[in-house]
């Protein structure tokens, strides 16, 4: 199962935890794991298209990058890792796109640098950065490739013979 992790090298939102979450999803060994950053001067949109379009969980923190869900497979999951308290918003696009949507649950197991600061609202949760519980991203990690496997367009979904 090919899960893509995008990372982000703005200022905010980025997955302080990220190698740990990464070491995580390898000791998965039906996944094939790849963390991309979709900078156009260093991945042309065509590059990154065909990456998404060969990923079946695509995991990203809230932000325009997680648009890229549009272009998934059918059986594909999108994790958005942390919605800011923009609850709706890529749920929204992934239903209408009709793509699976998870998103984190328990507040108790995020963890923000700071309260963020945006520079005229003040605290805000999209501008700071964010570790995240190992084991409660590898259980929503684990729903969602479920979902996955279990989707009948999933390629390499196994198919059983009839008496």
């Amino acid at each position: 199962m090919r899960v893509t992790i995008l990372a982000r090298s703005t200022e905010y939102r980025k997955i302080l935890n990220q190698n740990e979450l990464l070491n995580a999803l390898k000791t998965v060994s039906t996944f094939e794991v790849q963390v991309v950053d979709y900078k156009y001067r260093e991945l042309g949109f065509l590059d990154q298209l065909k990456i998404t379009h060969n990923t079946d969980i695509f995991i990203g923190m809230h932000g325009a990058g997680l648009t890229h869900l549009l272009f998934l497979p059918d059986w594909a999951a999108v994790f958005e890792l942390y919605n800011c308290g923009d609850e709706r918003c890529y749920l929204d696009l992934a239903r209408l796109r009709g793509v699976y949507y998870i998103t984190w649950q328990r507040q108790n197991k995020v963890f923000p640098q700071d309260k963020g600061h945006h520079p005229t609202l003040g605290e805000h949760p999209k501008f700071t950065n964010y570790s995240f519980d190992v084991e409660e991203f590898m259980y929503l990690v684990l729903q969602a490739a479920d979902h996955v496997s279990q989707h009948p367009k999933w390629p390499l979904k196994k198919q059983h013979d009839e008496l």
